[in-house]
Order: structure tokens, then sequence, then C-alpha cells
């Protein structure tokens, strides 16, 4: 016994212990039954009363954690929540996308846990994230420009508290595919390169050429803004010449790869077959929401980028062409060949 009164200890207890945190702990004390029952009580006796900083880091890390599900919307508010903040004091457009999109690569991180499959996911999505808040807060600091798509939105609070709203919801519904896969049991989870290798290798090719293919669109739309000799002019080079919106096609495989990528753990023997589906339905909906999403703004039907665009280019008969002949997001075949054709051909003059 480390009782410094052993006699006196020994006449009241038959056996008196001491817990690994240096309290004194008699026979008939709750703790062992706690141990016994619920198996994940601490590993040590969770008593936060001195002791050594060894089992003060055991009792800690045996606290229950934050599911990814809360973490990542917790992300997502706080981000939000700092933007709406910001807009009704300065009412800038410079921190934007910072914060909005920036939040997907803060989530991620997060989220990223400890199994291959899953860390993969919260790469995939932080890179895209931080690429993407970087390359649009790098684009309204270098021209100083406000979106003119927002600019009236973002004039009244409740406008700013609209937008900033809308994009919470964005971002915990279109992060779901990785959030929802994170919170199944890791002893769940199929192996990275078992029977799912095949469509491990197809997801992380669709995250690689949408993160290519939307790199390339923004890079050649920046560098065509940014020379004088193209003022007054619409972006038709590049990969703009396959897709009136190359950028939306770019973004829409990065997130349907990294639906696919967490499909295997989505459909995992965790919980009955409505269970493991529903899982998949809810992951599904960050791919469809963002079809439904760009189609409606290259439409028209959400936002007014289309209304913005024909103000300024629809007198140019080049232009009218340009949208008559040129797919909205996805190229078809024949548009895809025509165009690789005419690039091919010499240029005379």
């Amino acid at each position: 016994c480390r009782c410094r009164r052993r006699r006196r200890c020994r006449r009241r207890f038959r056996r008196c212990r001491t817990t690994p945190l240096g309290i004194l702990m008699p026979p008939l004390s709750p703790l062992p039954l706690l141990r016994r029952f619920i198996p994940s009580f601490g590993g040590e006796y969770t008593l936060l009363a001195g002791g050594s900083a060894r089992s003060y880091a055991s009792a800690v890390a045996a606290a229950p954690a934050l599911s990814p599900l809360t973490t990542s919307t917790a992300v997502f508010a706080a981000a939000n929540t700092l933007g709406f903040a910001i807009s009704l004091a300065t009412n800038s457009h410079h921190h934007l996308d910072l914060l909005g999109t920036g939040a997907f690569a803060v989530s991620a991180l997060a989220t990223r846990g400890v199994e291959a499959r899953q860390q993969l996911s919260a790469v995939a999505v932080a890179i895209w994230g931080a690429k993407l808040a970087g390359f649009l807060f790098y684009r309204v600091c270098s021209t100083g420009r406000r979106d003119a798509r927002l600019e009236k939105t973002l004039s009244s609070p409740s406008g700013a508290f609209g937008f900033w709203s809308i994009s919470f919801l964005w971002g915990a519904l279109v992060s779901l595919p990785h959030t929802i896969a994170a919170a199944v049991p890791v002893a769940a989870r199929p192996a990275l390169l078992g029977g799912g290798a095949v469509v491990t290798a197809a997801s992380l090719a669709l995250v690689t050429a949408g993160l290519v293919l939307e790199t390339l669109a923004d890079a050649q739309k920046f560098a065509f803004k940014s020379d004088a000799a193209n003022s007054g002019k619409f972006c038709d080079v590049g990969v703009w010449q396959l897709s009136q919106h190359p950028n939306y096609l770019g973004n829409l495989l990065v997130w349907t790869g990294v639906f696919a990528l967490n499909a295997p753990t989505l459909l995992a023997p965790y919980g009955g077959a409505l269970r493991r589906f529903g899982r998949l339905a809810a992951g599904a909906l960050s791919p469809l929401f963002m079809i439904a999403l760009f189609y409606g703004q290259a439409t028209g039907k959400v936002g007014d980028s289309v209304a913005l665009a024909d103000k300024k280019y629809g007198d140019d008969p080049k232009y009218q062409s340009y949208v008559a002949e040129t797919p909205l997001i996805v190229p078809s075949p024949t548009h895809l060949l025509r165009t690789i054709r005419e690039n091919r051909r010499p240029k005379t003059g």
C-alpha cells in the first residue's frame, strides 16, 4: 500500500489500492465497477487530481471527441459567422471566398482521422479548398474589383446574412461525403487496397483531373483578363473553347471523385442495409447539389451572371456564336473533336 498511514489503512480496509493518478481508493469504490462494465472508461481511472502527466494524458485522450459531422458543422459555422461580421463592419469583398471556400480545407484537416482512405479524402478536399480560396483571394487583391454579382446582395445586413447563411449550408452539404464517411468506425471500413482498389484509383483520377482542369480554367481566364489588349472581350481561349464553364466542370469532377473515394466506406457493413444506403444517399447529395447549382448558374436560373454577361457582350456576334455552339459545362465528343481539329490547323496571316 502506498498510503502513508499503512497501519491505520490496514485496520480499516482489507486491501487498499491507489489509482494511477495518486488517489487512495478503497475496495468498495465504484471505479472498478465502472471499469468492468464500461471498458472504454479511461483505461486508467480518470480522476483528475494530481498524478503523473502520462496518466493525465491518458484520461484526456479517453474523453469522448466530437463527431466529424459536428466538427465540420462547427468549422463552417465559425468561418461564415466571421465572414458575416466582417461584411457588416467593412462592406468588403476580399474575404468572401477566403473564408467561405477556405473553410473546406480547415474542416477536412480537422476530420482527417487515422485511416488511409479518410486521410486521402481529407487531403483531396484540403488541396481543393486551399487552392481555390488562395487563387480567388489573390485575384480580388490584385485586381481590386468587387464582385458585381454580389454587389446588391451584400449592400444590406439582411442580404449579407442570407449570403453567409447559404455559404454555410453549401459548405456543410457539399462536404457530406467526407464527414459522413469519417463517422464510420475504423474497424468496419474496407481496406484501401482491398476489393475497392479500382474504385479508389478511379476516384483519385477524377479528383486529379478536376483539380488540373479547374486550375487551368482559372489561370487562363485570369491571364486573358489581365491583358489590356483583351479589354471588353470575353474569354474563349484554352479550355474555355471546350466549355462555357470549364471551371464548373473541374469542380464537379473533384467532388464526384471525393464521393466515389468515400463510397466504399459509406457502404461499409456498419448498421443495417437501410442505414448503409442512407449514408450513400446523403453523400450523393454533394455532387448532385453541385450539378443543380452549376447548371442553374450557367442557364441564368440561379444568380444573374448570365444576364450580366449578355449585357456586356450580347452585341458581339462572336459571343453570340460562342454561346450557341459551345456546350454549357460538359463538352460533347463532337465539339471536342472539332475544337481539336481547328487548333491543329496552321494559322494564316
